[in-house]
């Protein structure tokens, strides 16, 4: 059976802002997902709360993103496909990093399983069939910057993440760009709705990709 390994944030966890903890497993995007992809695929859910693309957090440390991805992969590998599903964290204004910031910490997922593959030795161990897997990203998703996230986006986040998008538009990335998702009243993670619609793009994009 093929493997998927979803690597990304508190939407990928699945957050509830409402109670503060885990929004149950039967509820997350994730899992609504290996349900319907169960005869195909196993797949592999490694979301954090809090999860950067880069490595900027100086107190979490277990929250930079790009520190922890390697391991992650060859504890999971062989793998056929990578989501990747970060983003939206490296755009609070407290991290005061730039679209072009974010979009290299992005595109570095991409190069380092691309490095990997070009290792004789890893290829051997990590890669099914000396295949690179597909790589797919799932881009910074809408948040309410104006009203119920304003203290950690502004309208300036979301020009980063439109500068995001575009640059992933102009070259050559599997993407997706999930946009008018329904959100908690946080205006920032995916409500039950917002997982179930999330979980209906993603198997769109997984069967166009197999």
């Amino acid at each position: 059976m093929k493997k998927i390994l979803i690597y990304g944030d508190s939407n990928v966890w699945g957050d509830n802002f409402i109670t503060g903890m885990r929004i149950p497993d039967n509820k997350q995007w994730v899992n609504i997902l290996r349900n319907k992809l169960k005869k195909k695929y196993t797949i592999l859910q490694e979301g954090l709360p809090g999860r950067l693309a880069g490595d900027n957090e100086t107190i979490k440390t277990y929250k930079n993103g790009k520190s922890n991805f390697i391991s992650t992969f060859r504890t999971t590998a062989p793998i056929d496909m990578i989501i990747i599903a970060l983003g939206t964290n490296d755009l609070q204004t407290k991290y005061d990093k730039t679209a072009k910031d974010i979009i290299n910490d992005l595109v570095w997922y991409k190069e380092t399983i691309e490095k990997s593959y070009n290792d004789p030795e890893d290829r051997k161990k990590y890669f099914i069939n000396n295949k690179l897997p597909t790589i797919i990203y799932i881009l910074p998703i809408n948040f309410d910057y104006k009203k119920n996230a304003n203290t950690i986006f502004n309208e300036n986040s979301e020009k980063k993440r439109q500068e995001i998008i575009k640059f992933f538009e102009e070259n050559n990335f599997n993407f997706v760009v999930s946009s008018d998702m329904p959100l908690f009243d946080d205006g920032i993670h995916l409500n039950f709705e917002g997982h179930k619609k999330q979980a209906d793009i993603i198997e769109r994009v997984v069967n166009e990709y197999e």
